[in-house]
């Protein structure tokens, strides 16, 4: 900014100048900041004002300086969208995606559209559900609800969620009804109804833990 007033040494400033120019001496803390999101559009509006608010400046310096970068191109809500849709679709749901740009005080315009462009990744879905099932015990039935609670709570969208949970390759449960038993008869001290109990809330099938408990 101060080039761009300031070409050549001895000028004579106007008011408007004089007036923008104290501004941005007064806001130098927030710019220096943050001049790496300004110029990458990292920053949003609403966010970028809040800022300003924050340093002793009044409504009209504000105005000022949000107009200086507005009219430079580098405070723009839609480069903002443009920027976080590419980074979030990479392993994130649409309604995190959304909540972002909510908090954010994007423009509903501007959201409705992102949201009509935005693509979940379903390899970063399926993914994470694999992992999951190489890393927890338990029933297929139960695995399978806590794969799809956890997607929900990151964001994704049911549609997409359910797409990838039906379509799981599950493993054969015994071996984890097998640990499971040894776990919990360790915990309740081969006490048959406790373990039964347990088994049974964890998913698995009431013939099924019989047939195994009474084979222990």
């Amino acid at each position: 900014y101060y080039e761009s007033i300031l070409p050549y040494e001895n000028k004579i400033l106007e008011v408007k100048q004089m007036l923008e120019l104290i501004a941005f001496s007064k806001a130098n803390t927030v710019l220096n900041k943050n001049y790496k999101k300004i110029f990458n559009h990292s920053i949003s509006y609403y966010d970028f004002k809040q800022k300003l608010r924050n340093v002793e400046l009044s409504e009209d310096e504000i105005s000022k300086i949000i107009s200086f970068f507005i009219e430079d191109g580098y405070l723009d809500d839609k480069d903002f969208v443009n920027k976080y849709i590419e980074i979030y679709e990479k392993n994130r749901g649409i309604n995190k995606f959304k909540l972002f740009l909510e908090k954010n005080h994007i423009p509903v315009k501007l959201i409705n559209n992102a949201l009509s462009r935005y693509h979940e990744n379903l390899e970063s879905i399926n993914n994470y559900a694999n992992k999951y099932l190489k890393t927890h015990i338990g029933s297929n039935a139960l695995l399978k609800q806590k794969v799809y609670a956890n997607l929900i709570n990151k964001g994704f969208s049911k549609q997409s969620v359910k797409e990838v949970v039906d379509n799981l390759e599950l493993i054969d449960e015994d071996n984890n009804l097998i640990k499971d038993i040894n776990k919990y008869q360790r915990k309740y001290q081969n006490d048959y109804y406790k373990v039964y109990k347990k088994l049974l809330s964890l998913g698995y099938n009431s013939n099924k833990i019989k047939e195994l408990l009474k084979g222990e």
